[in-house]
């Protein structure tokens, strides 16, 4: 019977370049994962994000491992329309959407990347 290990690497912080905006930002946190496949639909849902933020200011930031990617927005103004959160929650395994205590919102989305199962023929 063979035995497979396989090494965790820590969770990474990553951090937008300068003047990079958020889908190109999404881009590049996602091209740098070994699994992206799980992970596209975080791009779907940057894309809807800044339609639905348009003019208002927002900051983003991410973290990644080789279990999953969360994309994490802060804003300032009205809230996102609850249906789009929602929406976001049937698509990703986590979203969590609230008031920041300083008319501002935090919206977190994460995807988690499915673990790698064998099977015998």
């Amino acid at each position: 019977m063979a035995t497979f290990a396989v090494t965790m690497k820590e969770e990474k912080t990553y951090q937008p370049e300068e003047n990079e905006d958020l889908r190109s930002f999404v881009n590049r946190v996602i091209a740098e994962q070994p699994d992206r496949e799980p992970l596209r639909i975080i791009e779907q849902l940057a894309e809807i994000t800044m339609s639905e933020l348009k003019d208002r200011p927002y900051q983003f930031s991410a973290t990644a491992s080789v279990k999953g990617m969360t994309l994490t927005l802060r804003h300032s103004g009205r809230p996102i329309n609850e249906r789009i959160v929602w929406v976001m929650g049937d698509h990703t395994d986590h979203v969590d959407y609230h008031p920041d205590g300083d008319n501002g919102w935090i919206l977190t989305i994460h995807r988690d990347i499915p673990p790698f199962f064998a099977t015998r023929r």
